[in-house]
């Protein structure tokens, strides 16, 4: 093989790993955190790395399918991005977290890599012994191999993957079809936007009550200096006074400033509100457009895959059945048996599953992404330090989220196609574990969404008949 083709293979894996890196920094800055913006640069760069690196793995996917790099040339790539995405996640990505949450706290930058490096040794001991309690690779070759950590890695990533289907599976419905959108009228939002104005205007007052009671204490404590000049007796009695009015106003400015920080959560509460009350006017006028009716349409094909996804996943868990063919192969076959057009059913059928699973990965990471972010506004001050966890909290789940889907279409490839993925992962994982984890991981996911989303959706119409906006 020539100088020239081996040009040629560098710059397509240098240009496409350019590309998804510039794609997570843009991902990261633009959509992700489009409110606020994070302004380290290692946490930028780290983000980016492992976005890059975990989406090349998919691309390493379609070079196995299409022949775009030499049979070479992939197992290089392939060995050299998961030793990259490894170090990532297991050594990097939690030594740096730790370091940055004992700098946040005031911690000096010696104490910090101290506290990081036995935070990381202990992260590593139970990582280690989490496989104890799963079927792992021998480990005669040693702990520190791609297939332990690998296998490791599959346990965590297969069962975040598992709990956002499971997730995405039920609230698809919710989300996308017009049978469970809110009609809102003009007048509800008007009438919360009045309450949230009279919030914040009231908070305003009260601080500067605060700050007028903070303005009166200074006067009190000036005034000590001219009674000095008074007699004994005037000067005792002026004591006397003043403390008794300094602890007076101590005890108001304690009490503005509880009923100010509940003025604020109220605030961020109807803010919260009148947000979502936007979102579903927006919803309900989109769903009466032409789009909205095709993506109406999509969302009922779309449910009852999910639906025949759960029913066969809880099959393979109560029975422990493989199972067959999935719809869209048997779809395939029986257009193919009355219309023979000369195409491949399994192969198409194979692009067309990756499609639905893309579609459902997708669907669920957005919608688990949403009220992740609603966790952390509602329960923590955005800030340098929370924005900051929060972006190497997501890159380390993203990194064994995209690990573990390699794990799981591996199976949905053709024998050929997957012999390079069985050698560079390693021979001695289990493949099939890791689809009877997810199975029983995505019934249960999807059985507890259920219930939540029900109550949740129940609860609203309740409340929308009961206590209707003034």
């Amino acid at each position: 093989m020539g100088w020239g083709w081996r040009v040629y293979e560098g710059l397509v894996v240098g240009s496409s790993l350019g590309l998804l890196g510039w794609a997570g920094l843009w991902f990261l800055n633009r959509r992700l955190y489009k409110e606020y913006e994070e302004k380290r640069a290692l946490v930028q760069i780290l983000f980016s790395l492992v976005f890059a690196f975990s989406c090349n793995l998919f691309e390493l996917v379609l070079f196995e399918i299409l022949p775009v790099l030499s049979k070479e040339a992939r197992w290089m790539n392939w060995k050299i991005d998961l030793f990259c995405l490894i170090m990532l996640l297991v050594f990097i990505l939690p030594y740096y977290h730790c370091y940055i949450m004992l700098r946040n706290s005031g911690v000096r930058r010696e104490r910090a890599g101290l506290g990081a490096i036995l935070f990381l040794l202990a992260f590593l001991y139970g990582f280690w012994r989490m496989g104890i309690h799963f079927p792992m690779p021998s480990p005669e070759r040693g702990f520190f191999t791609m297939t332990q950590l690998v296998s490791r890695i599959g346990v965590i990533g297969v069962s975040v993957m598992a709990v956002l289907s499971g997730f995405g599976a039920v609230n698809l419905p919710f989300s996308y079809l017009s049978l469970f959108i809110r009609d809102i009228d003009e007048t509800d939002i008007k009438a919360l936007e009045r309450q949230l104005m009279q919030s914040i205007e009231t908070g305003i007052t009260k601080k500067k009550k605060i700050i007028l009671s903070q303005m009166e204490m200074e006067r009190i404590q000036g005034s000590e200096e001219k009674q000095k000049a008074r007699s004994f007796l005037k000067r005792i009695v002026g004591t006397v006074v003043r403390s008794m009015q300094e602890d007076q106003t101590e005890q108001d400015i304690k009490s503005l400033e509880a009923e100010t920080q509940a003025l604020e959560e109220l605030s961020k509460q109807l803010f919260l509100e009148l947000y979502e009350l936007r979102q579903a006017k927006i919803a309900a006028a989109f769903s009466r457009t032409w789009r909205g009716h095709l993506q109406n349409l999509l969302g009922y094909a779309l449910s009852v895959y999910c639906v025949y996804k759960m029913l066969k996943s809880l099959q393979s868990v109560v029975f422990k059945d493989a199972g067959s063919l999935d719809p869209v192969t048997k779809t395939i076959k029986i257009f193919l048996q009355y219309f023979d057009i000369g195409i491949d059913a399994a192969l198409l059928s194979q692009y067309i599953s990756l499609m639905f699973i893309g579609m459902l990965v997708v669907i669920s990471v957005r919608g688990f992404l949403a009220n992740l972010m609603k966790f952390f506004f509602a329960f923590s001050r955005v800030g340098s330090g929370s924005t900051t966890n929060v972006v190497l909290f997501l890159a380390e789940i993203m990194g064994m989220y995209f690990v573990s889907s390699i794990l799981l279409i591996r199976k949905s490839l053709a024998t050929e196609y997957r012999m390079i993925i069985t050698d560079v992962l390693g021979g001695d994982i289990q493949f099939d574990f890791y689809h009877r984890w997810f199975d029983a991981i995505f019934v249960a996911s999807a059985f507890l969404s259920l219930l939540l989303i029900s109550a949740q959706y129940t609860s609203r119409q309740t409340d929308k008949e009961k206590n209707p906006i003034d």
